[in-house]
């Protein structure tokens, strides 16, 4: 079958079938074995019938890419909903977050009547410990008459998937699962300089090293802090030799990212003529969105004209899609990047290089698991490009041994598990729509699915909890919503304290600078050890605010709840409130110190949380206007998602 002149393989063929028999389909398939393509030909086939069609992503940075990609091909009839961004949200086509696509189901179900399909991308989501529970709740409540299309990398239980999904839904879910990549992976070995591809090798040399007495292990004992600051050369300059390159480096540290690519500052990977294209089409990005000289950008530039770059979360949003596009034009040939480069942005390379196996938790030193492993791996190798994918991972003998880098490259990928806790905002929704069958929604849960008896006992155990906590704060009063609840269940993870700073008073004289204030302090998870140079402006609200949310966690802990609501965070007071009294940019990082992505991705969770209250709050027309003054002053320059989303059209 061709399709968008491509001749599709089988599996790609299966699933499309499946979907012109109406049925919904579960496709596992290894990283860059062309999914997508089902993805739109579900888009074609919605179309073709005169119905919407839904594609969701985990990440805002895949929501924009797949919307810039659909635009493309689709022009107006495509929109974007990403609680950052909406774009023509009445289009045929429309991208969002599962979180959105979450959200409407309760918001306005109205909006689902004429859909077709709804594509879950990166399905294996389910498990992620943080946001897995908002794919599982979308898939339960997600209207019977639209079709599922769910795409996930290599899973090795999809049978049990697909049969919670043919449990719960009135359509067949049909399982295609592909199992062979496009482009072939070899797997090789650095440490201690040298390459191979046999794990034995490499076991072999360690004893070879202690029979010998001091040890290449022993000689490398300086922590390993040192040894990260001093990168080795060899790896990367065998890759050059043997035109390996492009090159995706995986770092899971933002630091060693930088770092790495600073190092290799000198490396000339591009020729003259190449180096003039990419400077080109640097200046010309970092025009077209608007970012203003400085000492960042300069250094980049220097290393793009030598085609290398890094790409992290600590950069702005903007200048990650101009490292973005630069590598998709084929002008960055070697690119340091974190983790999150891996999830769902289609940006394959030739070879990928994986900095180390296992990372530090805090505490100990945790191994990788395969599916990570292979979510990374299966960037390497190009189709229609490369007839095979190269994979390097780096070995450290002080912190991993060859039988775990065996079971982490060779090993059975784990399987996708439920991480089901339902918010409090789930909850009142729940409750509103039908308060008699909440537990019925928990018995349609892939956690009950999955769960013994005990299991069960104990979730039911947890919703009771919430159900108690919120009857006890006045939320839900003889099985319906009061006033208070209606309003909270608008907050997705700020329902408690947003709600109660409304309704005990604490937001009604708050100016626009104050709001701020109070909305980072929500949002900020405090992970970054920097501070502000002075909190005291914070201290008239910190107060009272501080004391409603150690009211909320007393009443959440006599209740026995597993997890307390978040205390509040007011170390980002400073830069909350310059921002909104219009300082510039570079004045605001030099103020917290923090990368400037870390401040813009604060900045807009505290302008998305002051949006939803917005939206909740009812015939407050002073309050109303003043939050949006508020989102107004921080909706600016690049914190403004919007204008960064039109400039990468």
């Amino acid at each position: 079958m061709i399709f968008k002149g491509f001749q599709l393989d089988t599996f790609q063929e299966i699933a499309i079938g499946h979907i012109d028999k109406q049925d919904s389909v579960l496709v596992s398939a290894p990283t860059g074995a062309g999914k997508t393509v089902i993805a739109e030909y579900a888009v074609e086939h919605s179309l073709q019938r005169s119905k919407t069609v839904i594609y969701t992503a985990p990440i805002k940075a895949l929501s924009n890419q797949k919307f810039r990609e659909f635009t493309t091909s689709y022009g107006a009839d495509v929109g974007i909903i990403t609680g950052d961004v909406t774009l023509n949200a009445n289009a045929p086509i429309l991208i969002m977050t599962t979180e959105i696509f979450r959200n409407t189901i309760f918001d306005n179900p109205q909006r689902l009547e004429n859909v077709g399909h709804v594509i879950f991308d990166e399905i294996h989501y389910l498990d992620d410990f943080e946001r897995g529970t908002v794919w599982e709740e979308s898939i339960i409540l997600a209207p019977q008459h639209v079709r599922l299309v769910c795409l996930s990398a290599t899973i090795p239980n999809i049978d049990q998937i697909a049969g919670w999904m043919r449990s719960i839904r009135s359509e067949f879910t049909a399982i295609v699962e592909e199992k062979k990549r496009p482009v072939p992976l070899h797997h090789y070995f650095h440490a201690d300089g040298e390459i191979f591809s046999n794990i034995k090798h490499w076991k072999k040399i360690r004893q070879q090293g202690r029979q010998g007495g001091r040890s290449r292990q022993h000689r490398g004992r300086r922590g390993r802090q040192d040894q990260r600051q001093r990168p080795d050369t060899a790896l990367i300059e065998h890759i050059q030799k043997h035109e390996q390159l492009t090159c995706l480096y995986f770092v899971f540290n933002r630091k060693r990212c930088q770092a790495l690519a600073d190092h290799y500052h000198g490396t000339r990977l591009l020729s003259a003529a190449q180096k003039d294209d990419a400077l080109q089409l640097f200046d010309k990005l970092i025009q077209s969105y608007g970012l203003a000289p400085s000492d960042r950008i300069r250094r980049i530039r220097g290393l793009v004209q030598h085609g290398v770059a890094y790409h992290h979360a600590g950069l702005l949003p903007s200048m990650k899609e101009v490292i973005e596009r630069l590598f998709t034009a084929g002008h960055i040939r070697l690119i340091f990047a974190t983790s999150t480069f891996a999830l769902g942005i289609n940006m394959p390379a030739r070879t990928v290089v994986i900095d180390e196996l296992n990372s530090f938790n805090g505490v100990d030193f945790s191994d990788m698991t395969v599916r990570s492993y292979y979510q990374m791996a299966g960037r390497a190798g190009r189709r229609g490009m490369d007839k095979e994918g190269i994979v390097y991972a780096n070995l450290d003998a002080r912190h991993i041994t060859p039988a775990r880098v065996d079971r982490i490259v060779n090993g059975r990928p784990e399987p996708v598990n439920s991480q089901l806790n339902t918010c409090y905002a789930t909850i009142l929704n729940l409750v509103k729509r039908a308060a008699k069958r909440i537990y019925e929604v928990y018995e349609r849960s892939f956690h009950y699915f999955l769960a013994s008896d005990r299991e069960r006992q104990h979730a039911c155990a947890q919703i009771d909890r919430k159900l108690k906590i919120l009857r006890h704060m006045g939320y839900i009063k003889d099985d319906m919503l009061t006033e208070r609840g209606s309003f909270a269940a608008n907050l997705y993870g700020y329902e408690l304290q947003g709600t109660e700073f409304l309704f005990q008073g604490l937001l009604d004289d708050l100016q626009p600078a104050d709001l701020a204030v109070l909305a980072m302090a929500s949002v900020y998870d405090g992970r970054s050890k920097e501070s502000t140079r002075d909190q005291a402006i914070a201290r008239r609200i910190s107060g009272p605010a501080t004391e409603i949310v150690k009211c909320i966690r007393s009443i959440e802990s006599s209740c026995d709840a597993m997890q307390l609501t978040a205390t509040l965070n007011f170390a980002l007071s400073t830069a909350a409130r310059l921002w909104v009294d219009g300082c510039p940019f570079d004045e605001l990082t030099r103020a917290t110190g923090l990368d400037e992505g870390e401040i813009v991705r604060n900045l807009r969770r505290a302008m998305q949380l002051l949006r939803e209250i917005r939206e909740a709050v009812h015939d407050r027309s002073d309050l109303k206007a003043r939050l949006s003054r508020t989102i107004d002053s921080i909706n600016r320059d690049v914190v403004d998602p919007e204008k960064q989303m039109l400039a990468g059209c």
